[in-house]
C-alpha cells in the first residue's frame, strides 16, 4: 500500500469549491455542533435535512447529508444497508466528478467500514483518498479525511503515516475560524497524545493531555473531557503510578456521567479494576470489573466486553481459580486480536504470560513471551522512531505558533476594550502594550533557545551513538570495546567479585569474498546486517557484540561460566548457520569460523596476558579453524605447561603449541551446511 508523503500533504488545493445548497449546509453545520444536545434533537435536525433532499439538491450537499445519516443511524441499525449506502455514495460522487465530493464520499465509506469492524475495506480507501486530497478545496473535507486516515493508520500501528495525516488535518483546521475550530484542534491533540502513549512516549503524551484538559476547560468545550481524563488515567497506569491512574479514571467517570457517556464509564471502570489487580486489591478489583462487565453487556459493547472478560479470567488465575479461567482468557484474547493494535496486543501477551506462569504452564508461557517480543520489535523500529520524532517536532512547532497567535489576539482585544472604556488611561495602556510585547519577544527568544538546545541535545546523542556503533550493522564498534577495556583496567576490584571470568569469541564469516563477488557488496551488507541481528538476539544483556572489522565480529562475554562456554559458542554457530539468508532473491546458507578464550586466561594475571594478547590468541585459534574446514570454533581453554615455558608459542605459534599438547583446547562444530557459496 502506498502512503502519503510529507510533500504531498503540503500540496495546495487545486479545485474550486463545489456547488452546494447554502441553507442545507448551514443546517448540517448546526448538526455537527450539537454533540452535547439530546440525541433525539440531533436526529430530528438531520431527518429534516434528509426530507428536503431531492434531485435538484447539489451533489456535495446530498453526499454530506446522506453520509451523516449513514454513520449515525444506518451503521447502528442495519449493517447491510450501511454498506450499500456507502457504495452508492461513492458512485454518486464519482458521477459528479468534483474532488471535494469524491473525497468526502470515500471518507464516509472508510468511516462506516471501520465502525462495522471491516478494517481491511476501510484501509483500502486510504490510498484512494491520498491521490485526490491535494485537489480538495474545502478545509472541512480535508480535515475529516486526513483525521480519519490518521486514526485508521494509528489503529494499525502505522504511526509515521498516521502523524503525517494528523499534521495535514491540523493545516486544514488552521484555515477555518468557526465554533468547530477549537474542538477539532483538541480532537487532534487527543489523537496524537493517544498515539504517543501507544509508543511509550509517556512524558510527551501526558504533557499534551494536560494541555488539552486545560484548554478544553478554558474554552468551555466539555465534550472531550471524559476522553482526556480516560487517556490521562491510562498514561499514569503505564508509568506505574496506580493511585494517580485511579484518580484520573474517577474524574473521567464523573464527566462521563454528566455528559451521558456510558462507554467512557465502562472503560474507566475496567482500567480502575486493572490498577486494583496490580495493587493486589483483588476483591475490590473483582467487584469493579463485574460492575463494568454488566454495563458492557447492557450496552452491547463488543469491544470492551472481551477485555473485561480477559481481566476477570486473569484475576481468577491470580487467585488460584484456574479450572475454567485459562480457556476464558484465551477466548477473550482471540476476540481482542480482531481489532487490537500491535502495541496493545504486545501488552496483552505480557499479561497472558504472567497468567500461564502462575498456572504452571511453562511451555505456553515461553511461547507467549516469544510472540510478545516479535510484536514489540515490529512496533519499535529505529527508523520509524526517528521519522516520528521529526514529525512530532513539526507538530509541536505549529502548535506553539498557534498558542502565541491566540495570546496575541486576546491581548489585542483587551487593549481595544481598555482604550474604548478608559481613554484617560492611555499612558498606562501604552505601558502595558510595551510590557506584553517584551514578554512575547522574551518568550519567543526563550522558545528559540530551548528548541536550539533540544536540537543540540539530539545531535549530541546521535553523535554519541554513532561514535560507538557501526553504521551498517548497528553493532558496537572497535572504539567502544577499546574504551570498555580501558575502563576494565581501572576496575580490578569489581572483576574479582565476579563468579566467573569473562570470555572473548572472535568470528569471521566463511567465504565472505565469494558472497561479495557473486552478489555485490550490497549482498554482503545484507548478510552482515542479518548476522548482527541474530547475534544480538541470542546475546545476554551484559554481553557486547562488536563489529571488529570487515566480516569479523567480536563477542565479549561477561561473567561466563567456563563449563558453559563451549555450549554457548555452539548456540552462536547454530544461530549463524542454521537458517539461510535471503540475498537478492537467493537463499544463501552462511557459516562462520571462530576462536574463543577466557579473560583472564588460565589464571594468568592480565598484566601478562591482557585483552589484546588474549584476542590475538583467539585470532590464531580462528585461523586454525579456517585451516581445519571452517564452520567451527576452536577454544583455547588452558595451559599444560608453566606459562614461562610456552609464552612464545602462545604469542606466535599457536598451531605448534596445539600440536605439541602445550595448551588445552576444544573444537565446537557448527551446523552442517549444503555447500559454500559459488
Amino acid at each position: 500500500m502506498l502512503f502519503l508523503s510529507l510533500g504531498l500533504l503540503a500540496a495546495p488545493a487545486l479545485s474550486a469549491p463545489p456547488e452546494m445548497d447554502p441553507a442545507l449546509e448551514s443546517k448540517l453545520d448546526d448538526y455537527i455542533t450539537l454533540f452535547e444536545q439530546p440525541a433525539d434533537e440531533r436526529a430530528a435536525l438531520l431527518a429534516a435535512v434528509i426530507e428536503e433532499l431531492d434531485g435538484e439538491t447539489p451533489t456535495a450537499t446530498r453526499v454530506r447529508a446522506r453520509g451523516y445519516y449513514m454513520l449515525d443511524f444506518l451503521s447502528q441499525e442495519d449493517e447491510d444497508a450501511a454498506r450499500q449506502e456507502s457504495r452508492e455514495l461513492v458512485s454518486l460522487a464519482e458521477d459528479d466528478g468534483h474532488p471535494d465530493v469524491i473525497a468526502e464520499a470515500l471518507a464516509f465509506r472508510a468511516d462506516v467500514m471501520w465502525r462495522l469492524d471491516d478494517n481491511d475495506e476501510a484501509m483500502t480507501q486510504i490510498p484512494l483518498l491520498e491521490r485526490i486530497l491535494p485537489e480538495v478545496h474545502s478545509p472541512r473535507v480535508r480535515y475529516y479525511a486526513h483525521n480519519l486516515s490518521g486514526r485508521l493508520l494509528r489503529a494499525h500501528s502505522q504511526y509515521e503515516d498516521a502523524l503525517s495525516h494528523f499534521l495535514a488535518a491540523y493545516d486544514a483546521v488552521q484555515e477555518t475560524d468557526d465554533e468547530r475550530t477549537q474542538i477539532r484542534r483538541q480532537f487532534l491533540n487527543y489523537s496524537i497524545a493517544q498515539m504517543q502513549a501507544e509508543l511509550r512516549n509517556y512524558d510527551q503524551a501526558l504533557r499534551m493531555v494536560r494541555r488539552g484538559i486545560r484548554e478544553t476547560q478554558d474554552l468551555d468545550y466539555r465534550i472531550y473531557l471524559p476522553e482526556f481524563f480516560l487517556l490521562k488515567g491510562y498514561i499514569f497506569a503505564q508509568m506505574e503510578d496506580k493511585e494517580a491512574s485511579i484518580q484520573a479514571h474517577e474524574e473521567a467517570i464523573d464527566w462521563a456521567e454528566e455528559l451521558e457517556r456510558p462507554d467512557i464509564i465502562v472503560t474507566s471502570l475496567n482500567n480502575i479494576g486493572s490498577a486494583q489487580i496490580q495493587m493486589e486489591n483483588f476483591e475490590d478489583a473483582r467487584e469493579t470489573l463485574q460492575r463494568a462487565l454488566a454495563m458492557a453487556i447492557d450496552l452491547e459493547d463488543e469491544h470492551t466486553r472481551p477485555l473485561l472478560e480477559f481481566n476477570l479470567a486473569y484475576l481468577a488465575i491470580m487467585l488460584g481459580e484456574v479450572d475454567d479461567a485459562i480457556e476464558e482468557m484465551e477466548a477473550a484474547h482471540s476476540r481482542l486480536a480482531e481489532f487490537y493494535s500491535d502495541a496493545n496486543m504486545a501488552d496483552l501477551l505480557g499479561y497472558m504470560a504472567e497468567a500461564y506462569n502462575e498456572a504452571g504452564l511453562m511451555e505456553e508461557t515461553i511461547e507467549t513471551l516469544k510472540k510478545q517480543r516479535e510484536l514489540k520489535s515490529r512496533v519499535f523500529q529505529a527508523e520509524r522512531d526517528q521519522s516520528l520524532s521529526e514529525l512530532q517536532t513539526r507538530y509541536e512547532t505549529r502548535e506553539q505558533a498557534t498558542q502565541i497567535e491566540l495570546l496575541e489576539e486576546r491581548n489585542e482585544l483587551q487593549e481595544r476594550v481598555i482604550e474604548n472604556s478608559r481613554l484617560q488611561q492611555r499612558i498606562t495602556i501604552l505601558f502595558v502594550i510595551v510590557v506584553i510585547m517584551s514578554l512575547i519577544l522574551l518568550w519567543q527568544a526563550y522558545r528559540a533557545a530551548r528548541r536550539a538546545n533540544l536540537r543540540l541535545t539530539v545531535a549530541n546523542k546521535q553523535l554519541e551513538y554513532q561514535s560507538v556503533h557501526d553504521t551498517l550493522t548497528g553493532l558496537l564498534n572497535r572504539r567502544s570495546f577499546q574504551k570498555e577495556m580501558q575502563q576494565r583496567g581501572d576496575g580490578g576490584k569489581e572483576r574479582r567479585a565476579q563468579l566467573h571470568p569473562d570470555a572473548l569469541l572472535l568470528l569471521d564469516v566463511d567465504f565472505f569474498k565469494r558472497i561479495n563477488d557473486q552478489y555485490g557488496h550490497s549482498g554482503g551488507d545484507v548478510v552482515l546486517r542479518e548476522l548482527a541481528g541474530r547475534l544480538k538476539a541470542i546475546s545476554r544483556s551484559s554481553d557486547m557484540v562488536i563489529r571488529w572489522g570487515g566480516e569479523e565480529i567480536l563477542m565479549f562475554l561477561r561473567n561466563m561460566d567456563p563449563a558453559a562456554l563451549p555450549d554457548y559458542v555452539a548456540r552462536v554457530l547454530e544461530a549463524i548457520g542454521k537458517d539461510p539468508i535471503e540475498v537478492h532473491g537467493a537463499m544463501l546458507t552462511v557459516t562462520a569460523t571462530g576462536g574463543f578464550i577466557q579473560l583472564p586466561f588460565a589464571g594468568i594475571p592480565e598484566q601478562e596476558i591482557n585483552w589484546e594478547k588474549a584476542l590475538n590468541i583467539a585470532d590464531m585459534a580462528l585461523y586454525l579453524g579456517k585451516t581445519h574446514g571452517r564452520n567451527r570454533a576452536i577454544g583455547i581453554l588452558g595451559v599444560n605447561r608453566p606459562f614461562e615455558e610456552i609464552r612464545d608459542a602462545l604469542s606466535n605459534d599457536l598451531a605448534n603449541a596445539v600440536d605439541q599438547g602445550l595448551v588445552d583446547h576444544t573444537t565446537v562444530k557448527g551446523p552442517p551446511r549444503q555447500s559454500p557459496p559459488s
